[in-house]
């Protein structure tokens, strides 16, 4: 079994101490991109992952590429290609001034070229296809053959994975909802936002619960597995979601302290797709990937990448030493 991840690998660019864009001299650069860090997470795991993607021949190209060797992402279909990297620029928040980004990655080679690789996809039964909203914002030209492409997978007997994962800086609403409506039926796993149902798909009214909001889109669109890491930025807590079938489970509320919030969704990803690959309970797989979410705002790297047990081992107390 493996888990293809079909999306943009890019650099972010990031002042170093909090400071302003505006005032930065230097950055600090990470690898990362939705698709992508979800991968490094499951091959920390143990799972064989293969990432689709369009990288540049040349320095910046390289670079992305020397992170995926060392986290043992599979490269196998990866293209190199003249053109230029994706980037970003991100200024991180500090007590009450708001985060800041700002995307370069228009006309990037998988922005140009990305659906190519996917002629070469050899995903097979008991496979998985993971992408995000965000792959569909960049890349104008997969949403032309996006279902054809799904419901080729679901014959060949692959599970699709989807994050909504809409960014108005990427695409607008009118141009994200008739795409996003039509795949949502070739869906298996889908991971969503309260947002996603009452502000994006507009299935629920804001007033609704999350176990209503599941529920409504679950039945208007047959998805069988549904998960959402509930974010309360005010109280810094997480507490996820499950819904498989008709069982809905909400998992225990954990408070989180902030290092870096890049990736968090990601890391709560993978550790639902771990789990589900693991055959766990709901209630293992909510535990397992809502820690794995917290851990992720501990780092200072776009993906988590840490082994089953320390997920396991999430300290209890704030600063725990283990000796």
């Amino acid at each position: 079994m493996t888990v293809y991840g079909f999306g943009e690998v890019l650099l972010r660019y990031t002042p170093p101490h909090y400071e302003q864009l505006k005032d930065a001299s230097a950055f600090e650069v990470n690898v990362g991109g939705a698709e992508f860090n979800a991968l490094v997470t499951l091959t920390q795991f143990g799972h064989s992952t293969e990432m689709l993607t369009v990288l540049p021949n040349h320095a910046m190209g390289q670079l992305a590429l020397q992170r995926m060797y060392q986290a043992r992402v599979g490269t196998q279909t990866l293209q190199l290609v003249n053109g230029r990297m994706g980037t970003y620029y991100m200024e991180e928040s500090f007590g009450y001034r708001s985060g800041k980004v700002i995307y370069d990655r228009n006309h990037s080679t998988f922005a140009e070229q990305g659906e190519s690789v996917l002629k070469h996809l050899n995903a097979d039964k008991g496979d998985y296809f993971l992408f995000t909203g965000i792959t569909l914002a960049v890349n104008p030209s997969i949403r032309q053959q996006i279902v054809e492409v799904l419901t080729q997978l679901r014959q060949r007997g692959v599970k699709i994975v989807f994050d909504i994962n809409f960014r108005s800086n990427l695409w607008t609403k009118e141009e994200a909802l008739p795409v996003i409506q039509s795949i949502l039926p070739l869906v298996d796993v889908l991971f969503f936002g309260k947002k996603d149902a009452t502000h994006l798909l507009e299935t629920n009214s804001v007033d609704d619960d999350m176990e209503t909001c599941a529920k409504t889109i679950q039945k208007q669109y047959n998805i069988a597995f549904m998960a959402s890491s509930n974010r309360d930025i005010e109280a810094s807590t997480l507490q996820g979601i499950v819904l498989s079938g008709q069982d809905y489970f909400e998992g225990q509320v954990y408070a989180y302290t902030v290092l870096n919030r890049i990736g968090a969704g990601d890391a709560f990803m993978a550790g639902t797709l771990h789990g589900l690959l693991k055959g766990w309970s709901l209630t293992q797989i909510v535990d397992f990937a809502t820690k794995c979410s917290v851990m992720q705002h501990t780092t200072n790297e776009d993906a988590l990448a840490v082994d089953e047990r320390d997920v396991f081992h999430l300290a209890t107390h704030f600063g725990e030493l283990n000796r």
